[in-house]
């Protein structure tokens, strides 16, 4: 578990785009340390290292834009057959608290972290704790009832998290629940979403190359329009 307000955060971007995104989100993250994955996709067929020697000025170029004039920036590139291993590969070797994944925003004022289960949950609620530690930001926790045989149990598991999140020091004012006891819980996240900066969310499986390939997050990934601050489970 992160100490409040020290957080690694890794952000993959394809840098074999021509023009790649400028990724305000960053100077929003600015208090923390990020990993910036430059990743270029190398067709199967082909040879990682001659597609390396062909393209790797400009990629390097891409990589080193995004990241100029940004201090906290360590700069990784990587040519590569496999996008989530390599994802995995390098949130495992800058021992990275989340990945962050779709959407940009440049400032972080609310957060909303929807909670599934209570699987990853203590981690969630470190890298939130994080979040509003080095920040003003407030807090929404939310939960589908329809995943729980009880809705209460769904209450008690938000109740829990806020009363969690406040045990870091988080004042109770900037955090608030919501529960749902109807609609399809992915497109009730992506509906929220609108009113809010980022979404943090947590892996439901213990790699990311799972999480990635899994339905309800590829899902909610593709549907959101903000950033989407994905927790890894490490334990």
């Amino acid at each position: 578990m992160p100490p409040i307000g020290e957080l690694t955060i890794l952000i993959p971007i394809d840098v074999s785009n021509p023009d790649p995104p400028g990724l305000e989100v960053i100077d929003a993250l600015r208090p923390f340390e990020v990993i910036l994955l430059g990743y270029f996709p190398v067709p199967d067929q082909a040879e990682p290292a001659l597609i390396k020697h062909e393209y790797e000025d400009e990629a390097s170029a891409r990589l080193a834009r995004i990241a100029e004039g940004r201090d906290g920036v360590t700069e990784v590139l990587v040519f590569t057959h496999d996008r989530e291993a390599t994802i995995d590969r390098i949130a495992d070797q800058y021992d990275c608290d989340a990945v962050l994944t779709a959407g940009d925003t440049d400032h972080i004022e609310k957060v909303l972290v929807p909670i599934r289960g209570d699987a990853n949950v203590e981690r969630i609620v470190s890298v939130v704790a994080g979040l509003l530690g080095r920040s003003d930001a407030t807090a929404t926790f939310f939960h589908s009832a329809l995943e729980d045989a009880e809705p209460s149990q769904g209450e008690f598991l938000l109740r829990g998290a806020v009363e969690r999140l406040t045990e870091y020091g988080i004042d109770g004012s900037r955090v608030d629940w919501k529960l749902s006891e109807e609609g399809d819980p992915s497109q009730n996240i992506v509906a929220m979403g609108t009113a809010y900066d980022i979404v943090v969310l947590g892996e439901t499986e213990p790699s990311l190359r799972e999480r990635i390939i899994g339905v309800f997050l590829s899902t909610l990934i593709d549907e959101i329009e903000i950033p989407a601050l994905i927790v890894r489970d490490v334990e």
